[in-house]
C-alpha cells in the first residue's frame, strides 16, 4: 500500500495526458490497475500501500475481489467491504469498463474474503449483481464523482465486520482523526511484479483537510487520506475499495469504516489519497440495498474528454 487512492499509476501517464484536456480537475488517478495506457490499463492492479506494514490483525468483511486473467484464476484487481451478510461496498471504478461507466458482468467475479492472504481468504463468494452510483461517470466535472457501488453476493457471509459501517458521521466532522488503511496493492513504484501482492499491508495515516486532495478533484463526498509525518505514504494501485478506518471505543482492533480507496494525487503514489465517504454515501448503500432508492438510468457523459484522474484501481479498467 503506498497511500493513494486514484492513482492509475503508469496509465495515469497516456490517461492523464488526455483527461488534462478536461481542465483543472485532471491531476487524480485511480488506485485499482496500473499501466502505460487504455491497452495495458489490466496489465497492473492499483494501488497498494506504499510506506505500509504487513497487516498486525485479520480484517473481517474485508474482501479481495477476483477475476480469472490469463492465467491466473486469481487476478486481485481491487477491495471490496462487507456492508451486510449479503452485500459489499467498492469503488464503482473497480467494476464498471471505460470510457462508458457501465457495470461489467457481475458473474467473472468472485471475492476471498477476511485473510492477510488473498489467495486463502474463507468464505469464497461470487457476485450475482452491480449497482453503480448514477453519478458515476469516470471523473467527468460537473459534481460529485459517485465512485461507489453495490455488489450482491451470491451466499451470505457470515461475519462481524472489523470495520463497521458508519453512523452519522460526516466528512468536515472526520478532519483530524487518526486512521488506518488497509489493502493488497502495489507497495513500491514500480512495481516488482504485474500480479498484486499476496498478503495484506496497512499504514496508520489521518484524515487531513481536503485542499491536500485538490490535485485530485476531491468533493463534498470524498474524504482526503495522508500521513503528515511520512510524506511518501500512501495508497497504490491495487488499493482501490481498500478501506479507511477510524478508531473505535469499543477496542483497538474494532474500526468504523469511513471510506474507500478511489484516485492518487501524484502518479507515483507519494501524495495524499482520496477516499469515498461511506458516510456521505450510506443513505444510497442503504436505499440501494432495500430497495428504497430506485437506481437512475445511467446516461454517458463525456466520453472521449475524461480527466486523467489516477483511479487507485485500475488506469482506465479494473
Amino acid at each position: 500500500m503506498r497511500r493513494t487512492a486514484r492513482t492509475y499509476a503508469a496509465v495515469a501517464v497516456a490517461v492523464a495526458a488526455a483527461m488534462l484536456l478536461a481542465g483543472p480537475a485532471t491531476a487524480a488517478v485511480p488506485a485499482a490497475a496500473a499501466g502505460t495506457g487504455p491497452a495495458v490499463a489490466e496489465e497492473l492492479v492499483t494501488p497498494l500501500i506504499v510506506g505500509g506494514r504487513p497487516a498486525s490483525q485479520v480484517y473481517r468483511g474485508l474482501g479481495s475481489l477476483q477475476y480469472a486473467r490469463g492465467t491466473d484464476p486469481d487476478w486481485h484487481t481491487c477491495a471490496v467491504n462487507l456492508w451486510t451478510p449479503w452485500h459489499a461496498v467498492t469503488n464503482a471504478h473497480c467494476v464498471t469498463s471505460y470510457p462508458d461507466g457501465l457495470p461489467k458482468d457481475p458473474a467473472i467475479y468472485k471475492v476471498q474474503w477476511s485473510a492477510a492472504d488473498r489467495l486463502a481468504g474463507r468464505p469464497v463468494t461470487g457476485v450475482t449483481r452491480i449497482v453503480v452510483h448514477e453519478l458515476w461517470d469516470w471523473g467527468a466535472p460537473g459534481g460529485d464523482q459517485g465512485d461507489i457501488a453495490v455488489l450482491w453476493l451470491d451466499r451470505p457471509v457470515v461475519q462481524v465486520p472489523s470495520a463497521l459501517p458508519p453512523s452519522v458521521l460526516t466528512p468536515p466532522a472526520m478532519a483530524g482523526r487518526p486512521a488506518r488503511i488497509a489493502g493488497w496493492g502495489y507497495t513500491s513504484m514500480p512495481p516488482a511484479t504485474p500480479a498484486a501482492p499476496r498478503y495484506l499491508s496497512e499504514a496508520d495515516m489521518r484524515i487531513v483537510d481536503p485542499a491536500a486532495c485538490a490535485a485530485a478533484g476531491i468533493d463534498a463526498g470524498e474524504i482526503c487520506v495522508a500521513d503528515p509525518g511520512q510524506p511518501g505514504a500512501a495508497a497504490c494501485f491495487g488499493d482501490s475499495g481498500g478501506p479507511v478506518m477510524t478508531p473505535t471505543l469499543i477496542g483497538a482492533t474494532a474500526w468504523t469504516l469511513a471510506g474507500t480507496a478511489s484516485r492518487e494525487t501524484s502518479p507515483d503514489c507519494t501524495g495524499p489519497t482520496v477516499y469515498t465517504s461511506t458516510a456521505h454515501y450510506r443513505p444510497w448503500i442503504t436505499g440501494t440495498i432495500t430497495g428504497r432508492t430506485t437506481p437512475a438510468p445511467y446516461t454517458a457523459g463525456l466520453a472521449g474528454v475524461l480527466p486523467g484522474y489516477r483511479w487507485a484501481g485500475c488506469g482506465t479498467s479494473c
